[in-house]
């Protein structure tokens, strides 16, 4: 029997977190903590599989985690946007993407998109915008009118008068790379809201961190959130002033926390950095409390602190004082924390023991935290749902280090060069509801190495000379493939169906694949897929997408001789009857669908992505439905549902 890839792992993606609960966005006294899981240009370490391998890791001590923008871009790390609904991207597949987040899912783990709506880059010129396809959810192709007048294209003599932009100009701040979208457009906030829809319902993500939110008014994110319905959202407004980020946060009718920059600049760049401890702390109502939006109980809900990210790692805004103590300040506070990637991969044990110790008490995102001291050292006093916790940071010297504070109950957690952190347990029902996942992450079974690969495709109709281009992604990207590009002649099997077998190259655990048509260009040509085993078998689509470029989906048995049906028992549609997702169980890649109603009043084509698992029937009438799934082979089985 054949073994097809519409998995369980896939079919995760639709179940976790998808009942239940409203979606506050910024909700009340969250015990979540972050993980930025990327750095810049970090494509090689943190691509999507290279996280899907540690993904156990992850979730095993983080809620969420922030993944890097994941549509198709003109930049690496994915902040020049050519096409939103693309979700191919020098990260990885669209594929690879969604066995990330299942894998985070069946851990509990949420994923967090880089949403990047303040701008959009072009497709062949300024103003040459590619279309995106969100399927039920619409279709939306932006044009000079979606873009801010102001843009640099206004000014640019390269730019004919009859093509510059004629959107409402942007008083936010401007972006030189690419085109600023005009958000006062219904079709624009239209665009960005099917975004949002479909990459929550469609891709799996749970939130959202919007990139440079100075672009456009505030008032729109609270738009957008309403239609995106995420568990959490948090907008980038650069700014160190308090009142510039509480403002804007207000101005999303506080549908939306936001990076505590003002914390990160006063606590600790020009506090902790410089040994000045004052600047740790700020007054609230007589109270000294941890600076930034963290100070104030109205705001500290809202506040999601960290130490750097992937910008003010490369720039003058780097945090240059002792790395463990900034976490020992910001996981002993108010706020939702978030580590930097870079931080936690050096830093591991301590941090991972950090954040256990700050579950353990239940601080939470909107605790009350006392600042005791400031004068030589700095020493906070926080209150969990489930216990206390003293911290100690400053010199490492016998004023402090040694000092155990008084009372009973009270054990040192864990303690480095210059810190600590004691914990008093009052309860011991945070274990049970706040570190579920703490030390528990389930990693995926190691990949196995190879030193030899077999690669066989089903080709489009019109590919005539298909040759392929193969390189070591695992080790050293080194080309494995003898020829230059356009790479090895492939060898035909039959009709279009054709294979390679390459080896003799260093062991590795991952290969990358581009096939083409002999192409001596970009054209005519695959996105970049990966292989993770020494057989390999694609079924490439029959026309390129908007890019240009083909895709395809890894299949188990791609040349097995169609003989077979859709064996029923491997089937399985449900609930039945349902409301509003129909989900698909199935050993086989489904590759058509079409739809009927008990009339016929309905004959419908439901394009289908064999990773999704599920399709959207909310809007059908009530009623009797056949539904008719055809495999790559043209196989096909009909079976019934109910629409209540």
């Amino acid at each position: 029997m054949r073994l097809f890839t519409l998995s369980a792992t896939a079919l995760i993606i639709c179940f976790f977190f998808s009942s239940g609960g409203s979606f506050a966005q910024a909700p009340a006294q969250s015990h979540d903590v972050m993980l930025q899981g990327f750095y810049w240009n970090s494509n090689a370490t943190t691509s999507w599989n290279k996280l899907y391998q540690i993904s156990g890791d992850l979730s095993g001590n983080f809620d969420v985690v922030w993944l890097p923008p994941s549509a198709f871009s003109s930049g690496g790390t994915g902040y020049m946007p050519k096409q939103w609904s693309n979700q191919h991207s020098d990260w990885g597949t669209k594929t690879e993407l969604l066995r990330l987040i299942g894998a985070l899912k069946s851990n509990n783990c949420r994923s967090m998109a880089d949403i990047v709506v303040n701008h959009r880059d072009g497709k062949t010129s300024w103003m040459d915008f590619y279309s995106d396809d969100f399927g039920s959810y619409g279709n939306f192709t932006f044009t000079r009118e979606h873009i801010c007048s102001n843009d640099e294209a206004q000014s640019s003599s390269s730019v004919p008068a009859n093509q510059k932009p004629t959107g409402a100009v942007d008083t936010g701040d401007n972006f030189d790379g690419a085109r600023d979208l005009d958000h006062t457009k219904t079709y624009v906030q239209d665009a960005v809201k099917a975004y949002l829809k479909w990459m929550k319902n469609e891709m799996g993500f749970d939130g959202w961190r919007y990139d440079m939110v100075k672009g456009f008014s505030g008032s729109y994110i609270n738009t957008y959130n309403t239609a995106g319905e995420a568990y959490l959202s948090v907008g980038e407004y650069w700014d160190g002033q308090y009142d510039a980020v509480w403002n804007w946060i207000q101005a999303t009718g506080k549908t939306s926390t936001a990076f505590d920059f003002p914390m990160k600049y006063a606590a600790l760049n020009n506090g902790l950095a410089t040994g000045n401890y004052a600047a740790m702390a700020w007054s609230n109502n007589g109270v000294m409390r941890p600076a930034g939006l963290i100070h104030n109980s109205e705001s500290r809900r809202y506040a999601v602190t960290f130490v750097d990210n992937h910008d003010t790692y490369r720039d003058g805004s780097k945090y240059t004082g002792d790395v463990l103590k900034a976490y020992a300040f910001i996981l002993s506070s108010p706020g939702i924390p978030c580590v930097f990637y870079p931080h936690w991969r050096d830093n591991k044990a301590v941090i991972n023991s950090m954040i256990k110790a700050r579950k353990s008490v239940g601080l939470n995102s909107e605790s009350n935290v006392e600042v005791q001291n400031i004068s030589g050292y700095y020493k906070a006093y926080s209150i969990g749902t489930c216990g206390e916790m003293i911290t100690y940071i400053g010199s490492n010297n016998s004023s402090w280090a040694d000092n155990v504070p008084s009372g009973s109950g009270w054990t040192k957690s864990i303690d480095g060069s210059g810190w600590a952190i004691y914990t008093k347990i009052n309860s011991t029902s945070c274990a049970d509801e706040h570190q579920y996942g703490i030390d528990n992450g389930k990693n995926p079974e190691a990949l196995p190495t190879f030193t030899s690969i077999t690669i066989k495709a089903i080709v489009p109709a019109t590919w005539t000379t298909p040759k392929i281009h193969v390189w070591n992604k695992g080790v050293d990207n080194k080309q494995i493939t003898t020829a230059a590009w356009p790479g090895d002649l492939m060898t035909r099997i039959e009709g279009n169906k054709f294979m390679i077998t390459l080896s003799g190259f260093s062991a590795t655990n991952e290969v990358g694949i581009v096939f083409n048509n002999g192409a001596a260009t970009g054209t005519l040509q695959t996105i970049d897929f990966s292989a993770t085993k020494s057989t390999s078998c694609w079924v490439l689509s029959e026309t390129p997408t908007a890019t240009g470029k083909y895709d395809g989906v890894e299949s188990v048995n791609c040349f097995e001789t169609a003989t077979q049906t859709i064996e029923p028992d491997n089937l399985i549609l449900y609930p039945n009857p349902v409301t509003d997702r129909l989900y698909i169980k199935s050993s086989e890649t489904i590759q058509n669908m079409f739809i009927y109603s008990l009339t016929s009043e309905i004959n419908q084509h439901i394009d289908i992505d064999a990773t999704k698992g599920f399709i959207n029937v909310g809007n059908l009438p009530s009623g009797i439905y056949f539904v008719k799934l055809s495999n790559i082979f043209g196989e096909s089985v009909i079976r019934k549902f109910i629409k209540e």
